[in-house]
């Protein structure tokens, strides 16, 4: 049970890092569409969109799909179902 509990804990906070890294992307675009093109300040926007990408927003993106299709919740014995919420209640 204790390390269900754990793998619980870290799929919570990696969805945490992937929306808060998705909802923080857009406001890139933006401050990026409003520098002019090949500026100092654009090639700047271009390398936080890529690292933010590639460091934050994908890692957290694995780690949440694999913390959940992992996880040991999902291979009880006796389950039947999928995940809906009627397969739940059983």
């Amino acid at each position: 049970m204790d390390l269900f509990l754990w793998i619980k804990a870290l799929h919570v906070i990696s969805i945490i890092a992937w929306m808060a890294g998705m909802l923080y992307l857009p406001r890139l675009f933006v401050y990026h569409a409003a520098t002019e093109i090949g500026s100092e300040q654009s090639e700047t926007f271009k390398i936080m969109e890529r690292r933010l990408l590639k460091a934050i927003i994908n890692p957290a993106m694995i780690a949440s799909w694999g913390l959940a299709c992992g996880s040991p919740g999902n291979f009880r014995p006796g389950r039947t179902g999928g995940s809906t919420p009627s397969s739940r209640l059983s």
